[in-house]
């Protein structure tokens, strides 16, 4: 099950974006990620890891897990037709019955978003001015 790895790379970017405030008391409240079609990537499989991993880590659960998949787009070999390949046709061009030439999208697997919350009295202090 390598989405347990990819939900504990996902949990890494966003404890190391949580570092990056400099905030004690920062807590996550929501990642959002793309996922290609061809990733071979299972959303429930990924979303159960990263809600049972989560728990290890105090500021991030509460954190929600956004997902968006990213549909398949491949030209084809022998005319560029734009289409989306299937594994019912073999992924060939449904015109012209030739191979994938190039995948366009479908590949996809990126954090895109962090929500971060900052106590409102800790943002408060951050903004007072001395003087």
């Amino acid at each position: 099950m390598h989405e347990a790895a990819i939900a504990q790379s996902i949990i890494d970017i966003v404890l190391r974006r949580l570092a990056s405030i400099r905030s004690d008391n920062a807590k996550a409240q929501r990642v959002s990620v793309i996922l290609g079609e061809f990733r071979n990537v299972e959303p429930e499989s990924l979303a159960f890891a990263f809600e049972n991993m989560r728990e290890f880590y105090p500021e991030l659960t509460e954190c929600r897990l956004d997902m968006e998949t990213i549909s398949a787009q491949a030209k084809c070999q022998k005319a560029q037709h734009l289409y989306h390949p299937e594994p019912t046709s073999f992924y060939l061009c449904p015109i012209c019955e030739s191979g994938i030439g190039c995948l366009i999208r479908g590949e996809e697997m990126d954090v895109v978003n962090v929500v971060i919350e900052i106590p409102k009295a800790e943002e408060e202090k951050r903004h007072a001015r001395i003087g």
